[in-house]
């Protein structure tokens, strides 16, 4: 019996229970896990024969096993799954990536007196997160308004304070209430933490009570001064709220939620609106996303955040999700309120669905830039390690040949700094020494005529020269540079093979495809390559024109005037007298003058 036959009779005996499976390959690696209402179905439709999408088909090819893992219901193998994801990370489920580059603000509910901190570190130690920010600046800003609204601890310091220690700074000026000199007890401590913790949820209103309560306690126990203090901080919070919030028509609690992917990244962004007020954008990053459905990608991003997240009345997401029935039961079941989870279902509704995907667009082009970078420099590395340079290729430049036969040869020079094109750098060159094809000779050529320029100017020279071109052409270049200067490193690539020649008289480097290095020297060859083909090209297109409809005699707005029309020579060859005359400024004798010129070639 085949593999294939002999998992299909295994499944053909699974229970129809709610529960969990996990596939595994020929080595026992766990490579996917999902849920299921009815284990049996679920599991037995990877084995139909037609109807599959490729995810499922690969994973089909490479299933050596499967296991399962009865619950009670559906919630239950919800939260199973997600939590066996995160232990076995398979390589067929998406999961969160741990992105440090954006943060989180954290209120360190592990410690005796919490703290609210910046930190782009999550632990699972009973620490609160807020985010993750896209804006590192702005959690920064948060964080500091929150600890001078609330006054709270800011040091690290063991309390109480040991004998004869005296307090903080923040303590002495007035910038922390002071809970290690005893002006407040922990209790009440706990308190402002508590609204500080509703202020970062965006409850607003609470916060505002329950300081007010605190502030008449005191007054009432005759603590004037800090009852004053707490007067301050309503004050302030709800200066804030007035000046700093977002408003939209959108009710009052609810999440909107939109994801796009990008390559094997899936992005998610989602907005936060509490009481009718925007308060802020939470974005997630999740791997192996590439053949997973929109709706599965919205699911497990559902799961993942809501168990820390304060869960609202209402989410909107951008799509309509499988199991959103579920989904829903599991969310009422943790937030003990009735929880919808639905479409679009208004214009105000699609119009952030909308913004939300501008922001995404954004993000994404960041996170693109972000990896190029890295990549870029990457390869700058490689090639300092590689060619045993003094320090990093910043200024590169490349030389090409463009030519036809020799015919209106042209040499091109494109200048990188730091890995990207600086395009102010570009020059071009007509050959002069030469009317037949000699790539190397060209090659010496330009190269000197650059070299001579960055010499007579006192420029500086670049950290290392490129040729499009074999040993020969990487011969005649540093032929050239020798007899201005040795003090100018050039290398050359070679198209066929993509073989990197470090020296006329050593052999060629063969670096591997996935080379950062490689890389970057294809990107510098190829630009340059592009900019002498448009060149050339653009020359042997004047030269073609001028020298047939020069032979005319007509003037240059006439000639101007028919290219417009006829678009190139050939259409102009093709046009009929009545055509021709009908041009602005070409009369009847031009018109014939035109035509019996073509006639006669």
């Amino acid at each position: 019996m085949s593999d294939a036959a002999a998992l299909k009779k295994s499944v053909a005996r699974f229970p129809e229970e709610p529960g969990v499976y996990l596939m595994k390959d020929a080595s026992g690696a766990i490579i996917y896990i999902g849920k299921a209402a009815s284990l049996k179905k679920r599991v037995s439709s990877y084995f139909r024969a037609s109807g599959l999408d490729i995810k499922t088909r690969v994973l089909v090819r490479i299933i050596s096993d499967i296991e399962y893992i009865i619950t009670d219901s559906e919630i239950e193998a919800l939260i199973l799954e997600s939590g066996l994801i995160r232990k076995h990370r398979p390589k067929f489920n998406i999961q969160k990536k741990d992105d440090k580059r954006y943060p989180y603000i954290a209120v360190t509910l592990d410690e005796e007196y919490p703290r609210v901190i910046f930190t782009r570190t999550v632990r699972r130690n009973g620490t609160r997160y807020f985010g993750p920010y896209t804006d590192a600046q702005a959690a920064r800003n948060t964080v500091s308004l929150i600890n001078s609204i609330f006054k709270l601890k800011l040091c690290t310091r063991e309390l109480p304070l040991k004998k004869n220690e005296r307090p903080c700074m923040n303590a002495q000026i007035n910038k922390c209430g002071g809970i290690c000199t005893g002006a407040i007890t922990r209790d009440e401590y706990l308190k402002i933490i508590e609204s500080a913790i509703s202020f970062l949820e965006g409850r607003i209103e609470p916060v505002v009570r329950d300081l007010q309560e605190m502030m008449k306690r005191l007054a009432n126990k005759r603590k004037y001064e800090r009852a004053a203090e707490l007067r301050d901080m309503i004050f302030d919070i709800q200066k804030l709220s007035e000046t700093q919030k977002v408003h939209a028509a959108v009710g009052t609690d609810q999440d909107y939620i939109a994801a796009a992917k990008q390559g094997n990244e899936a992005i998610i962004i989602l907005f936060e609106f509490r009481g009718g007020v925007l308060l802020g954008r939470k974005i997630a990053v999740y791997d192996n996303a590439e053949y997973a459905s929109h709706e599965e990608i919205i699911a497990t991003f559902l799961t993942g955040f809501y168990e820390n997240a304060e869960i609202p009345r209402r989410i909107v997401a951008e799509r309509r999700i499988g199991d959103r029935a579920m989904l829903e039961r599991y969310l009422t079941d943790r937030s003990k309120h009735r929880v919808a989870i639905t479409e679009p279902q208004t214009a105000e509704d699609r119009g952030i669905i909308r913004l939300i995907h501008k922001n995404i667009d954004v993000i994404a082009a960041e996170r693109y830039a972000d990896r190029e970078s890295r990549n870029t420099l990457l390869g700058l590395e490689e090639l300092q390690r590689v060619l045993g340079l003094d320090g990093l290729p910043r200024a590169m430049e490349c030389f090409d040949i463009s030519n036809l036969q020799g015919a209106d040869a042209v040499a091109s020079m494109v200048r990188f700094l730091d890995g990207r094109p600086e395009r102010s750098g570009y020059r071009r060159y007509k050959i002069r020494g030469y009317t037949s094809s000699d790539d190397p000779g060209m090659i010496h050529e330009a190269v000197a005529r650059r070299i001579q320029y960055l010499a007579n100017e006192g420029l500086s020279f670049p950290d290392l020269m490129v040729i499009d071109g074999g040993r020969t052409q990487l011969a005649r270049a540093v032929e050239a540079a020798a007899n201005f200067t040795s003090n100018i490193r050039i290398i050359s690539l070679a198209k066929r093979f993509e073989e990197l020649y470090r020296a006329p008289g050593e052999p060629p480097l063969r670096l591997p495809d996935s080379s950062p290095a490689l890389r970057v020297l294809k990107s510098i060859r190829d630009e340059a390559h592009r900019f002498a083909i448009t060149y050339h090209r653009k020359l042997r297109g004047k030269k073609t024109t001028r020298s047939v409809l020069d032979d005319i005699g007509i003037s240059d707005r006439a000639r101007k005037e028919l290219l417009a029309r006829f678009k190139s020579v050939d259409g102009i060859r093709n046009a009929s007298r009545n055509e021709l005359t009908a041009v602005p400024g070409i009369g009847a004798k031009t018109a014939e003058k035109i035509f019996d010129f073509f006639q006669k070639k």
